[in-house]
């Protein structure tokens, strides 16, 4: 009765009425914005009451600017001094374009809701390009939209509830009356809006409009996907210029704090014999569901009987994304940006990466990919990297083994596998990346009463896998090649954390980084406590293998001197670098937080201040120098400008 009341009494003032609905636009932009909290509940747990209010106002700035970009033409249509902006086929216009708009960002807010367990960050352009790339999406998305039915619901009424509180503040139709008051102070109103939605959208009357990494300037790295919204952040990542160039040291002095150029040596103590590669990519397996490193439920019995007899690491994972795990892992090429290499604005650049290098030293090389060709780009990717031959979801000769969804059940890919490659002639190497461990997590029904549950539901298809890889290696053992080959094992990036560890800044990389060798007894008694991270695998495997070669790789071998060892990686628009001790995260060249990760597991305590952090720091800008250089002037081959 009141709200009735009170449109009846206002409803002649075009800027109350516009003022009210953008009101009520703001307030379902904020409330789907903080739904990621609601839906992410587990992941923000440990974060107070006052920080997630702090991060509900600080993200109101990023409310705002999204609003008075989506509602530009709504405030400049009602604000023109035009006798017949009241008429209704213009109003109409004006509020369905709105309206669409507006809806529009609140699927989106909705959506990353539920995806951002999956990523970990909020949506950026780039998903578009994921969209476009990836195969198995229309496939999936069916089932996803069942498996999430009460998002869609709580969409649907969001949208349904603004639309109607936005009509329901109605404009009367009456004619205004012009002349020169009329045109004079409409002109000077008119103004005054323009004004309000520059200032709005830039976020402020700051030197810089407010973009995607300001997010972090006021809160943790963790809570920036509270403070952004994800219109926000898709329109702000949509043509990215990409790296810039950095001189934080000249050239000189950069060569002896951090140079990617490296030549490896052979090892003195590796058996003879050791040919072939097998790298094992396994799709989201986060180090927290493995027994073998101390978590009190394991889903992966068979690896951690596997890794007594292996060099095994707790290792970082260089990105959140599969299509930046494997560039990471084959190419030693993290991600320190939203973009991944794949989809960026350097993905023309020349690389060359583990197989390109044995390729020169006569090794057959193969990518393996249960998924549709095509998918994420993988197919290209290899390629692209020197892989001689790619196998997707075309080259494999059953087709009734099809999931469904993304592609080939693990334990029936893994066969194959097994089977094919017993056909290649040694040197080869072949990489293969899992699915079956991807939502919708779907295993065989044969399964389904023996593998345990777990508090995710990823975790039941974790153990599936595993035991795939038991069957795997079963088979494998009686291949002539086996006794020959050096095993890799390790994930493309984590899946949403179980514990708390598992969902910070430390626990969101950590992921198994695994070096078995059948023939070797010696592989076992190594043993590190330095970081190790995905980029050490293409240095590592050339070494390991006796292949003295020069190349260009961010990462270091794990058999080489652990002094200078690191990990580094992209984390919510900031960087963070660690040692065997310290976690350091910078933004924009400021440092921000430091944590000893080692005794503070869930990092709470920042010790800036505390700490002499300058080689750390100095080590952090030095790969920044060179990644982003490089990245810029195509760099990236050993005399690769020559």
């Amino acid at each position: 009765m009141r709200l009735k009341n009170l449109n009846h009494i206002y409803r002649g003032n075009v800027y109350f009425v516009m003022f009210v609905r953008l009101f009520i636009v703001l307030f379902f932009l904020a409330l789907s914005r903080m739904s990621l909290y609601f839906f992410n509940f587990s992941h923000f747990s440990s974060a107070s009451f006052g920080s997630v209010l702090e991060a509900y106002y600080y993200g109101l700035r990023f409310d705002l600017s999204i609003l008075f970009m989506l509602g530009a033409i709504m405030v400049i249509g009602n604000a023109l001094p035009l006798g017949f902006r009241r008429n209704r086929i213009y109003q109409n216009i004006l509020n369905s374009v709105s309206l669409t708009l507006f809806s529009l960002a609140l699927v989106f807010n909705f959506i990353d809701a539920v995806y951002y367990r999956f990523s970990q960050k909020r949506m950026t352009f780039d998903i578009f390009h994921y969209i476009n790339k990836n195969g198995g999406f229309v496939d999936v998305l069916p089932r996803f939209l069942i498996d999430f039915w009460f998002v869609s619901i709580w969409v649907l009424s969001s949208i349904i509830l603004m639309v109607y509180l936005y009509t329901r503040i109605r404009l009367n139709r009456k004619i205004e009356k012009t002349g020169w008051r009329f045109y004079s102070w409409s002109m000077f109103l008119f103004f005054v809006s323009a004004a309000m939605i520059i200032v709005g959208i830039r976020g402020g009357v700051q030197l810089k409009p407010i973009n995607i990494v300001d997010a972090s300037v006021s809160m943790p790295a963790r809570f920036t996907p509270l403070v952004l919204n994800t219109p926000f952040a898709i329109i702000k990542s949509y043509g990215q210029k990409g790296l810039e160039l950095k001189d934080y040291f000249s050239e000189d002095e950069i060569k002896h704090i951090y140079n990617p150029e490296n030549s490896y040596l052979k090892l003195d103590d590796t058996p003879k014999g050791i040919k072939n590669v097998v790298i094992l990519i396994l799709e989201s397996f986060s180090a927290e569901h493995f027994g073998y490193f101390g978590n009190k439920t394991s889903f992966t019995p068979f690896l951690d009987s596997l890794f007594k007899h292996s060099l095994v690491f707790k290792g970082m994972a260089n990105g959140k994304r599969s299509i930046e795990g494997i560039p990471a892992i084959l190419s030693s090429l993290p991600t320190l940006s939203d973009e991944s290499f794949v989809n960026g604005p350097y993905a023309m650049n020349q690389i060359e990466g583990l197989a390109a290098t044995v390729v020169k030293h006569q090794y057959k090389t193969v990518f393996f990919h249960g998924g549709k060709n095509g998918t994420m780009s993988f197919d290209a990717y290899a390629y692209a990297s020197g892989f001689q031959e790619y196998y997707g979801l075309n080259e494999y000769p059953y087709p009734d083994d099809y999931d469904g969804h993304w592609g080939v059940w693990d334990e029936l890919y893994l066969k194959y596998f097994s089977e094919t490659i017993s056909g290649f002639e040694a040197p080869f190497m072949a990489a293969l990346f899992t699915l079956s461990s991807h939502h919708p997590y779907q295993i065989p029904q044969k399964y389904q009463a023996q593998l345990p549950h777990g508090k995710l539901p990823i975790q039941k298809a974790i153990a599936y896998t595993d035991l795939a890889l038991r069957n795997f290696f079963k088979h494998a053992q009686s291949q002539d090649w086996y006794q020959h080959t050096l095993f890799v094992i390790t994930a493309d990036h984590t899946s949403e954390g179980a514990s708390e560890e598992g969902q910070n800044a430390y626990g969101q990389f950590s992921v198994p980084i695994a070096f078995y060798v059948p023939s070797d007894s010696i592989m076992k008694t190594r043993s590190s406590k330095s970081p190790v991270q995905q980029i050490d695998i293409y240095p590592s495997v050339l070494q390991y293998l006796g292949i003295e070669d020069t190349i260009i790789c961010f990462g270091n071998s794990v058999f080489q001197d652990e002094e200078h060892a690191f990990a580094i990686n992209h984390y919510n628009h900031q960087i963070q670098i660690l040692d065997s001790v310290y976690l350091l995260q910078i933004h924009n060249d400021q440092v921000k937080y430091l944590y000893n990760y080692q005794e503070d597991s869930l990092l709470k305590h920042n010790l800036i201040g505390d700490y002499d952090m300058e080689a750390l720091l100095n080590l952090e800008k030095a790969f920044i120098q060179q990644y982003n250089n490089r990245m810029i002037t195509n760099e990236l081959k050993y005399n690769n400008h020559d």
